[in-house]
């Protein structure tokens, strides 16, 4: 009897196949259709019995009850072995077999009987692809290419040989043989009949067959390759643009490959300008002009030609206009060169004088340069009145960063008065910004005012009362968070044998380590607890609190 596995293969494309009813059959050499529309066709012709069985065990399959499911299929093939719909039983029974990690038998009794008995049916060609896809998938890739390629030698054109040169491509990548991969992927992106099924696997073997020309510096062919996928001129350029940055900015690192990276640079450059649009009164071209311009400035950047780059920004900014966006894109190129100056110089120019003064201090903060950037942030303050608040946040986060905590907390002060709505966030910040100053006294009687903040500052405050030596009022708040907050309790029992140890309890810190693996067996705290007891006091103990024979 033919083992009907069911195929899985996660993260690959052929997950369409395998799931469920998803296998693919021929009908012909030129169509294919799923299993379900197959057994569409023969519903008609079965008679009510024979329905009848068939739903029984179809409805086990959904279910994913594989034995049940595999007797009922089996009881099926028994009683009508005749019947139109005996392949697609058969295909069914071995994918339960699959699922129950059978695959010899899915191979040997499933797969392989659909061969033998039924030979020219559409579910022979796919039974032909499965016994390779399982081969592959069980890892034994001799006798997986051995079974594809008598499924090309059968069946070149059908959607079975595209999946089953996909699939190769995944073992010649396994196997590092990029010679096979190579006439694989140009098969599929060149000459394979992209039906639906199998269209996703073609596009992606198109744009893995164009990465491969453009790093070895064949920028023409990757374009055609890209072409077979995308037709339309600025699409195709948006791909071209994805797939041959990276091979620049890698080839013009290296001294030996500079050459060759600057050529491909040039000719992607040459290609783009060619699809730039000449009606920029039209307002979708005209946005596509700006990006595919954008995309040009960023292969400039990827061959480190950092002059084209300031060229062609200006070119652009004086056929476009000197909008915001465009500064923008300008002055974070600059920052990313270490020219800080240079990129306030273009944040002064914006016309939303607001932000560009706030992006101007926010480059000053990333220098570490605090004075300017504070000034700049009272300076907002009067301006943009309306947003005293964010510009007051913004002073107090500036001087936090540069663990000025004094300052900070002075802000945080005058923005609880000044800010009633979001009182609790601002109280919040002055006990952190203490606790950060090392204010552990302090910081606990403000995280105490924070009851809406409940487990967090109850966490807090016991860290600070460890920092303070005071274990036991820490232990106290690790026991309320334990009691009030089921989701935080494996995290609080584990703090509980951490304070037990600096307490040189060691007895109760190894009861309460053995607690988070017996309470809270699933959970990640229970995980570095069980390392925790074996490591420093080699206690091996099962996640359910047993110990380990």
């Amino acid at each position: 009897m033919a083992d009907c596995s069911r195929h899985r293969q996660v993260g690959h494309a052929v997950l369409f196949l395998a799931c469920l009813l998803a296998p693919l059959i021929l009908v012909s050499l030129g169509s294919a259709q799923t299993l379900d529309e197959i057994l569409k066709t023969h519903i008609p012709k079965l008679r009510e019995v024979e329905r009848y069985q068939l739903n029984i065990a179809q409805k086990y399959f959904a279910e994913k009850n594989w034995m049940v499911a595999l007797a009922e299929y089996e009881k099926y093939l028994t009683l009508y072995e005749r019947s139109a719909v005996a392949p697609y039983v058969q295909i069914k029974w071995s994918i339960c077999q699959l699922n129950l990690r059978k695959q010899n038998t899915a191979i040997k009794e499933g797969f392989q009987s659909v061969i033998d008995y039924w030979p020219e049916s559409s579910e022979a060609v796919w039974a032909e692809y499965y016994i390779g896809a399982t081969y592959k998938q069980i890892g034994r890739h001799a006798l997986a290419k051995k079974a594809y390629q008598r499924l090309f030698a059968r069946h070149a054109k059908h959607i079975a040989s595209t999946q089953g040169m996909w699939d190769l491509v995944e073992v010649a990548d396994i196997q590092k043989n990029q010679k096979a991969s190579l006439g694989l992927l140009k098969k599929l992106t060149f000459e394979a009949q992209r039906s639906p099924p199998v269209q996703g696997i073609c596009q992606q073997a198109s744009r893995r067959l164009a990465s491969y020309y453009f790093q070895a510096g064949a920028f023409l062919k990757g374009v055609e390759a890209l072409a077979t996928t995308y037709d339309e001129s600025y699409a195709l350029a948006m791909q071209v643009v994805s797939h041959v940055n990276s091979p620049i900015q890698r080839m013009t690192a290296s001294d030996e490959q500079r050459a060759k990276g600057t050529r491909l640079a040039d000719q992607a450059i040459a290609y783009l300008k060619q699809q730039l649009p000449d009606d920029l009164e039209d307002p979708k071209l005209k946005v596509q002009g700006r990006r595919l311009w954008l995309s040009i400035i960023g292969l400039h950047n990827a061959a480190r030609r950092s002059a084209q780059v300031v060229t062609t920004y200006r070119q652009v900014l004086n056929q476009f206009g000197t909008d915001d966006e465009l500064l923008g894109h300008f002055a974070v190129w600059y920052k990313s060169q270490g020219k800080y100056d240079e990129a306030r110089t273009i944040y002064r120019r914006f016309e939303n004088k607001i932000t560009g003064l706030s992006q101007v201090a926010s480059s000053f903060r990333q220098q570490r340069q605090i004075d300017p950037a504070l000034a700049i942030y009272r300076q907002l303050a009067v301006q943009d009145a309306e947003h005293l608040v964010q510009w007051k946040g913004q002073e107090a986060a500036t001087y936090r960063e540069v663990a000025k905590y004094p300052e900070a907390i002075a802000v945080y002060t005058e923005l609880l008065k000044l800010d009633v709505a979001h009182a609790p966030d601002w109280l919040w910040a002055i006990g952190t910004a203490r606790q950060d100053a090392g204010q552990f006294q302090e910081a606990i009687g403000v995280y105490r005012q924070c009851d809406e903040r409940f487990p967090e500052n109850y966490k807090r405050m016991a860290t600070c009362h460890r920092n303070l030596k005071q274990p036991k009022e820490a232990l106290v708040l690790y026991q309320q968070v334990l009691g009030g907050h089921p989701a935080s309790a494996p995290w609080a029992q584990l703090q509980i044998g951490y304070t037990f140890e600096e307490m040189s309890s060691k007895e109760s810190a190894i009861k309460a380590f053995q607690a988070v693996c017996k309470k809270f067996p699933k959970d990640g705290h229970a995980s570095v607890a069980h390392a925790h007891l074996q490591n420093k006091y080699k206690i091996s103990v099962t996640l359910g609190g047993a110990k380990d024979k």
